[in-house]
């Protein structure tokens, strides 16, 4: 009977796939599994452990979204700082609204994001670390230590591919997070202006059967991503660490499933685009002054250029700053409750 298995996948895979063959994949370990039974299509050293860069902040995310309330407002410290890109780069003492920072960290991959929001969850990103192997554990990745919120390289911060089909088969069953990660554009205020952030994940914008997906990349891990696809009422999971061609690497695995992949063009016109940056505040057209008032104008500048005197220009209906978020404030926050060296109100 065994020797029937290989034959029936040989019959009803895509014949782009089998001559596609796992040789012209560049990852070092990958995973193709159907979500619900857990069968695995394709796979290569799936449980060997490898540095995760930024697909941790799938499980980042799903472990703050199980803590926080839909209102919940994070000022950072100012230990963002000194994080690297990518981010969002917040403020500190700002107030956030934390469902921005969880859609910041999976959409525009923002390393500052992810840190505010294990220090405001766990007090510290060490005792958040530990939140996230607890959670790990739970959900049965078993062959993953995390030990940090980002996935900025760390010693001792590890995964497998078939964790991290683990990690987002788990996530994917939050409405919240399901939603967050099909986002294909994301507009966030960081205190002074509005900025676009466009979705990492290039499959969400050429492959119609893409759910959602986290890439990463640092020097040490190479490229990796976990991502989720449909066809047919299944769920397909796809998960690469250390790629040397993640966009080559993905089309090349879901050809196992998939006749129609996107080509090497859609790929490069969907990759991540600049951000576009807009005023928070919009500019009234110049008015002209009348000539009295120019003069007058005119000798106030003067004066303060040749030093004399401490002249201003103020407005005195000065609108108030706008609510770090895409939503303004409520008038009456709830308390600050201080947890560690973040605030959660």
């Amino acid at each position: 009977m065994h020797f029937l298995i290989p034959l029936l996948i040989a019959i009803f895979l895509p014949l782009s796939a089998l001559a596609e063959g796992p040789s012209t994949i560049t990852a070092d370990a990958f995973l193709l599994v159907e979500m619900d039974s857990l069968t695995v299509l394709a796979g290569k050293d799936y449980h060997r452990q490898l540095p995760p860069a930024s697909t941790t902040k799938v499980l980042t995310s799903i472990v703050a979204l199980e803590r926080l309330r839909e209102g919940d407002v994070i000022v950072p410290t100012q230990k963002v700082l000194a994080l690297p890109n990518s981010k969002l780069n917040l403020v500190p003492g700002r107030s956030y609204r934390a469902m921005d920072l969880v859609t910041g960290a999976l959409v525009k991959s923002g390393n500052d994001a992810a840190f505010a929001l294990s220090e405001a969850i766990g007090g510290s990103e060490e005792r958040f670390a530990e939140m996230m192997n607890q959670k790990a554990r739970e959900i049965g990745a078993e062959h993953s230590n995390f030990r940090n919120a980002s996935g900025l390289s760390a010693p001792g911060q590890y995964t497998s591919c078939w964790d991290l089909a683990l990690i987002l088969r788990y996530a994917l069953d939050n409405p919240r997070f399901r939603e967050i990660i099909q986002t294909k554009y994301f507009l966030f205020n960081n205190g002074q202006r509005d900025v676009k952030y466009r979705n990492h994940n290039r499959l969400l914008f050429c492959f119609e059967p893409s759910v959602g997906g986290k890439t990463g990349f640092t020097r040490a891990s190479m490229h990796t991503y976990v991502g989720a696809f449909e066809k047919d009422g299944r769920v397909y999971i796809l998960s690469m660490l250390k790629s040397r061609n993640l966009w080559g690497d993905a089309v090349n695995i879901l050809k196992y499933v998939y006749n129609d992949v996107p080509t090497d063009r859609e790929i490069h016109l969907a990759r991540a685009s600049a951000v576009t940056l807009a005023s928070y505040k919009t500019r009234k057209p110049a008015t002209k002054l009348s000539s009295k008032k120019a003069k007058k104008r005119h000798a106030v500048l003067s004066a303060k250029k040749h030093g004399k005197g401490n002249a201003t220009l103020t407005s005195k209906k000065a609108k108030k700053r706008p609510y770090a978020g895409k939503v303004s404030p409520k008038k009456n926050l709830a308390k600050t409750i201080k947890k560690g060296s973040s605030r959660i109100r």
